[in-house]
């Protein structure tokens, strides 16, 4: 077992492991093998009871659980704001396309009814004929 071993079966920090082992009053070099970086076996005793290692294991899988448990809630939460979102988006979209078809439409019949109306106030082209929007503007401007 070595310093990185407890602290994943903990979930303490190094530092934090460091300091309650010199808290303990008990010295590094004493209880952990310098070569392979372990602790020895007798350190090994007192590390499990220093951190009570033997309930660790399952503290350690309940505290990772709650993270993943809240991010799982909040994700869900967003997903569903997201869709509630996606669903209001999408009946604005079709409003407005409803609402363009509709201009567009009023727009060309706009367009034939100016269409018309210029017909029938210009002259129709045969020469000696004037249209009324020429003949009243002609009678303003006191021509016939």
């Amino acid at each position: 077992m070595t310093v990185k071993d407890v602290v994943q079966r903990t979930g303490l920090t190094s530092a934090a492991v460091y300091k309650r082992i010199k808290a303990k009053g008990v010295k590094l070099d004493a209880i952990k093998d310098k070569k392979t970086g372990r602790f020895t076996p007798d350190g090994e005793r007192l590390i499990i009871e220093l951190f009570d290692l033997d309930n660790a294991p399952e503290q350690a899988e309940k505290g990772q659980e709650k993270p993943v448990d809240n991010q799982v809630e909040k994700l869900t939460t967003r997903v569903a704001e997201l869709t509630t979102e996606v669903e209001k988006l999408t009946t604005r979209v079709e409003l407005l396309t409803s609402e363009r078809d509709n201009l567009r439409a009023t727009l060309e019949r706009e367009q034939q009814l100016h269409a018309m109306t210029l017909t029938k106030l210009l002259p129709s082209g045969e020469p000696g004929e004037k249209g009324r929007f020429r003949a009243a503007w002609d009678a303003l401007r006191g021509r016939r």
